[in-house]
């Protein structure tokens, strides 16, 4: 990489906390391959599927969420009831509206490994103590809320 002379140097990590959520990063993405592959579906497929989990969503949200254009959104909508994990339905309050919502099968096919990574973490948590595992918890939502804000900022500068 070639050296900016108004590039910053990259801030001391002297906890580790950089190196520590990258990897979290990593290991996550991986957890996330590996779901598709198995599951059959792309990385956006994938997560369309996550933004279903509390409830039916309007196809022009999936497409604000994921930065999709409306065309890319119908063509993963298409190949996800295609597999039978999505299912379009009418909108209560607006009869030229459709929600998306995901089928049972989404929850028996991605459950499991979702699942498994759940109690790993509760595993996880059940060997610290209670404060421990508030602290851990409150630290990762410290995290969310700091990467949400350089998210922000560099959409801002757009």
């Amino acid at each position: 990489m070639a050296k900016n002379k108004h590039m910053k140097p990259p801030p001391q990590d002297e906890y580790g906390l950089v190196k520590a959520c990258r990897a979290l990063h990593a290991v996550v993405d991986q957890l996330d391959a590996t779901i598709c592959d198995k599951v059959g579906i792309s990385r956006n497929d994938l997560r369309c599927l996550n933004l279903l989990e509390h409830g039916a969503i309007l196809p022009k949200d999936i497409a604000e969420k994921l930065d999709l254009t409306s065309g890319s959104v119908t063509a993963l909508l298409d190949r996800l009831e295609k597999k039978g994990l999505i299912q379009r339905k009418s909108h209560p309050e607006d009869r030229r509206a459709i929600l998306i919502e995901a089928t049972p099968k989404v929850f028996m096919e991605l459950g499991e490994m979702y699942r498994n990574m759940g109690e790993a973490v509760v595993d996880l948590a059940n060997g610290y103590g209670s404060q421990e595992a508030t602290q851990a918890a409150k630290h990762l939502n410290d995290m969310i809320g700091a990467f949400e804000g350089v998210i922000k900022g560099l959409r801002d500068n757009d």
